[in-house]
């Protein structure tokens, strides 16, 4: 029998785990490094831009010209404010807020061999008809357009008024299957009327002699319309640790048109005054400035902005809202929580005290219908936050191509207090509300 071999002693392995703890070592020393160079920070404050007035600000943003979302202004004036507020030492984030808007094409009313340039009513989707031409009063009532043989036909009329919208509503409400207004008017206010099928439209001055001869006359209406996807953009500038505690904001878009010189370049400019005054301070620390976007169409950025910073908004004792306060129709006045009207008497013991809209608790088809209201701090009330309206009263330029001056002076003193009171805000025993969804019937 051959006689076994014992194998050789062999040194014993080594043990995995130095490799493994090395390993980890290594990644955690990569990933504490990527988090240090891709870090968010502030950018340097430019001295030149702590030096900066309102009144020098508002001659650099009447220059982009009308803002309503999708225009060529719009988007240079996104660009600039964001500059501005960047110059100021925060970093400013861009939140995209998607809509359609309508875009007139063109149109015209046609009669044998008279043709009339014609353009589409702001909202307005566009249309064509053939039919007889009425014409209607620009007062009309809802009783006298019974009386006169518009269903079914074309109407026309001269200026209604500032506002067109409620003589748009009747006329369709009556049947008619088109409208034509002359804008004869002395001023005019840009109201946005519901996108009905149905070709509405305006007609230049010029034409109202050949226009109001073709009454009673079979007419061919033919308005073009495209609705295309346009984007907003919300501009969020704060200290890159800074919690939203008081949120300060203004929207940044106009009605088509119009330079929004009061509507709203006004509160553009008072926030962008505050943030100014709360570089190097506290206050900087505690707060958020934001420019909301397409207000005019809806409210829909500062919609867009509640839902997309919900858990930021958690730390809000209250969002205080700039809309249209260059102009002196009267007093300096908010609609305000009354939790924070104390603090505000504090402030400025004469401030104006106004009521807001309520808000809309509408249904459709048993369903809550989009919330109604005057402006963005619509959005902030629906979740139970503390909201402040500052406003000074509806001028006769509202929403109006004519809306083309405002006051500095009244911009700086709404700074001022809007500043004052934020730092009263911070310095008072104010709880954090619990939010509440939008659109709850609870809220």
């Amino acid at each position: 029998m051959a006689a076994r071999t014992r194998p050789l002693p062999t040194k014993p392995a080594k043990p995995v785990w130095p490799w493994l703890l090395l390993t980890a070592v290594l990644l955690g020393l990569l990933s504490w490094g990527y988090r240090v160079v891709t870090q968010p920070s502030n950018p340097a404050v430019q001295a030149r831009a702590l030096g900066r007035t309102p009144a020098q600000n508002w001659q650099a943003l009447r220059a982009f010209g009308p803002r309503p979302v999708g225009s060529k202004g719009h988007d240079r004036a996104v660009d600039w404010l964001e500059t501005q507020f960047s110059a100021l030492g925060y970093r400013v984030t861009r939140q995209d807020v998607p809509l359609t808007r309508s875009f007139d094409l063109g149109g015209s009313l046609r009669s044998g061999q008279t043709v009339i340039p014609v353009a589409a009513i702001y909202g307005a989707a566009g249309g064509e008809q053939t039919a007889k031409l009425v014409r209607v009063p620009p007062q009309a009532s809802a009783e006298q357009l019974r009386q006169l043989p518009v269903q079914t036909n074309i109407a026309l009329t001269t200026c209604p008024g500032p506002n067109w919208k409620p003589l748009v509503e009747a006329v369709m409400t009556a049947g008619a299957f088109g409208l034509v207004v002359i804008d004869d008017c002395p001023t005019r206010r840009w109201q946005k009327v519901d996108a009905t099928p149905l070709p509405l439209v305006q007609a230049g001055a010029r034409d109202k002699g050949r226009l109001l001869a073709l009454a009673g006359q079979t007419v061919t209406l033919r308005s073009q319309v495209e609705e295309r996807p346009v984007t907003g953009h919300n501009l969020v500038a704060a200290r890159v640790k800074a919690r939203p505690e008081v949120l300060l904001g203004a929207h940044l878009d106009t009605v088509n048109g119009s330079l929004g010189a009061n509507d709203n370049s006004s509160g553009v400019l008072s926030v962008l005054e505050a943030a100014r005054q709360a570089v190097n301070t506290p206050l900087a620390d505690h707060t958020w400035f934001v420019l909301f976007d397409a207000e005019e169409d809806g409210t829909l950025g500062s919609r867009a902005f509640v839902r997309q910073f919900g858990f930021p908004l958690h730390s809000t004792r209250a969002m205080l809202n700039f809309d249209m306060v260059g102009v002196d129709v009267r007093p300096l006045g908010a609609a305000i929580d009354p939790e924070v009207l104390p603090l505000a008497r504090q402030v400025r013991p004469t401030l104006r005290v106004f009521e807001d809209e309520p808000v809309s608790d509408r249904k459709i088809l048993g369903r809550f219908a989009p919330p109604t209201g005057r402006s963005d701090h619509l959005h902030f009330k629906l979740t139970q936050k503390r909201t402040v309206f500052l406003h000074r009263g509806e001028d006769v330029n509202y929403h109006a191509p004519t809306d083309q001056t405002l006051q500095t002076a009244l911009v700086q003193d709404t700074a001022d207090f809007g500043v004052a009171l934020a730092r009263a805000v911070l310095k008072a025993d104010l709880k954090v509300k619990e939010p509440c969804r939008i659109g709850a019937p609870s809220c």
